[in-house]
C-alpha cells in the first residue's frame, strides 16, 4: 500500500508526518523565540538561520477550539449529586468464603487424622509388614503437621476477612 504524502485535514498538521510549516500556537513572542533557534539538519552541517516569511494573512489554527466569545452566558448552578455507598455484604453471604472455611476445617481434620493413624501405627508392632507401611508412616508424619498448619492459615485468612468486614461496617446512629 503506497504511503499518501497528503496531510489529513481532520487532524492538526503539526502532528502529521511531512509537516514543515510553523505551528500557530502560543504567543507571538514564544513563536519568535522558537523560530530564532538555529536549524541543523546534520551534525556535519553548519546551522542555518531560517528567515521567517512575512505572513500574508494570520495563520489558521487547525484543530484548536474557536476563541471564546466576549460575553459568556450565565451558567446554571451545578447540581449536587450525592451517591449513597452500596451496603456492605456480610462475609457469610460470599460463597468463596464459605468454601474456604469448609476447606480449612477439612484440611485441619485431615492433618489430625493422619497424625492419629501414624501414632496408632507406631503403637502396634504388627502394623509394619511391608516397606510401603514404613513409607506411609513417614509421609504421614511429614504431611500431618503441614496439613494442620495450612488449614490453620486458611482459617486465619477467613478470620481476617471477617475482621475487615467488621471494621468497615457502618456504625448505628446514636440517639442522644
Amino acid at each position: 500500500m503506497a504511503e499518501q504524502p497528503a496531510i489529513d485535514p481532520r487532524y492538526d498538521p503539526a502532528f502529521q508526518r511531512g509537516f514543515d510549516g510553523a505551528v500557530a500556537t502560543g504567543s507571538r513572542a514564544q513563536a519568535a523565540a522558537r523560530r530564532s533557534a538555529p536549524y541543523v539538519a546534520s551534525a556535519l552541517q553548519r546551522p542555518v538561520e531560517h528567515q521567517p516569511a512575512a505572513p500574508a494573512e494570520p495563520p489558521v489554527a487547525i484543530g484548536l477550539p474557536p476563541a471564546a466569545p466576549a460575553e459568556e452566558p450565565q451558567a446554571a448552578p451545578a447540581a449536587s449529586v450525592t451517591v449513597q455507598p452500596a451496603p456492605l455484604r456480610p462475609p457469610w453471604t460470599n460463597p468463596f468464603v464459605i468454601v474456604l472455611t469448609v476447606l480449612g476445617a477439612l484440611i485441619v481434620a485431615g492433618g489430625v487424622w493422619l497424625l492419629q493413624e501414624n501414632y496408632a501405627m507406631m503403637q502396634n508392632l504388627e502394623s509394619f509388614q511391608t516397606q510401603a507401611d514404613y513409607w506411609v508412616m513417614q509421609v504421614g508424619m511429614t504431611a500431618g503437621p503441614l496439613a494442620i498448619a495450612v488449614g490453620v492459615l486458611v482459617l486465619a485468612g477467613v478470620l481476617f476477612l471477617a475482621a475487615s468486614y467488621w471494621a468497615r461496617r457502618p456504625h448505628p446512629p446514636r440517639e442522644d
